[in-house]
């Protein structure tokens, strides 16, 4: 993750084929500008992703910071992926709860790139996925494949250009742009797996000037620094938990795997229009 990194010129490409983790629900034959912004589902306050132009809502979550564990859910509140942290082992999970079906996927931290290393349910093989950006994460790069093979940008998260100045928020406020034939549902979870893990840089180095940071959260904790030299929070031994390395990832066996319909409203109509069917196979590294 270097300074200089910029997605500027940069050109979403379509992949050379379909990149999902457990089923085609959230594979679209179109590209995608993704925004995300709080919204009441069913009387509960919650973060969507959604699509402006034809007002096409994905998906939610619960955008609790200090908790370990957080949902991805459906319009329909029926869980999608699901991100647990644990610092103690520097590591994360993101899973469904099926024994049956697994998958998983790990995220390794390089000097100037994250590679995601993952099973492509499309064609069942072990891929990879670099992601490159600028050091305080605000312009980030999704690439399918390794750098040396020129590999193909399948998706691009950058901040809106009124908080240019505000770079670390609890409010997820940036845009996401995601190629054709690529799962929404796993570019969401990164980029809620990188704002969590900017929010904890946040807290525990001094990468971030006091102006970078939200208001609202900087003022309900002094960063004061230790005599270990890391910086301390008032809110840190919650947030130091997210000190995410390793995602695993696994499926659930009844989940939806139907496409969800252009120009659906919402809330009244937004779902994917789920059909259940029963998996059998399995995949593990």
């Amino acid at each position: 993750m270097g300074n200089s990194y910029s997605l500027k010129g940069q050109e979403l490409q379509d992949a050379p084929n379909e990149i999902y983790l457990h089923d085609k629900t959230y594979v679209f034959n179109k590209k995608y500008t993704v925004n995300v912004k709080k919204d009441l589902v069913h009387g509960k306050k919650r973060y969507v992703f959604y699509e402006k132009t034809n007002n096409i809502y994905f998906l939610m979550f619960k955008p609790h910071f200090e908790n370990k564990e957080l949902f991805l859910c459906d319009m329909r509140n029926r869980p999608v992926l699901n991100l647990k942290t644990n610092i103690e082992k520097k590591s994360s999970k993101i899973f469904l709860k099926d024994e049956n079906v697994k998958f998983r996927v790990k995220i390794k931290f390089a000097n100037d790139k994250i590679k995601v290393y993952f099973v492509n349910k499309a064609n069942g093989k072990k891929e990879v996925l670099n992601i490159k950006s600028n050091k305080k994460l605000t312009q980030v790069g999704i690439y399918y494949g390794e750098i040396e093979e020129n590999p193909s940008l399948i998706a691009k998260f950058y901040l809106k250009e009124k908080d240019r100045d505000l770079l670390v928020t609890k409010e997820y406020n940036y845009i996401y742009e995601i190629s054709s034939g690529v799962d929404i549902s796993f570019m969401a979870m990164l980029a809620i797996f990188l704002n969590r893990y900017r929010i904890y840089l946040s807290n525990r180095t001094s990468l971030y000037s006091s102006k970078e940071i939200e208001p609202h959260r900087s003022s309900n904790s002094s960063r004061t620094l230790s005599s270990n030299g890391s910086v301390r929070s008032r809110g840190s031994s919650k947030s130091s938990k997210l000190s995410l390395k390793d995602v695993k990832i696994s499926n659930i066996s009844t989940h939806s795997n139907s496409d969800i319909e252009n120009r659906i409203s919402f809330p009244r109509d937004a779902d994917n229009r789920s059909s259940y069917t029963k998996r059998i196979s399995s995949l593990e590294f």
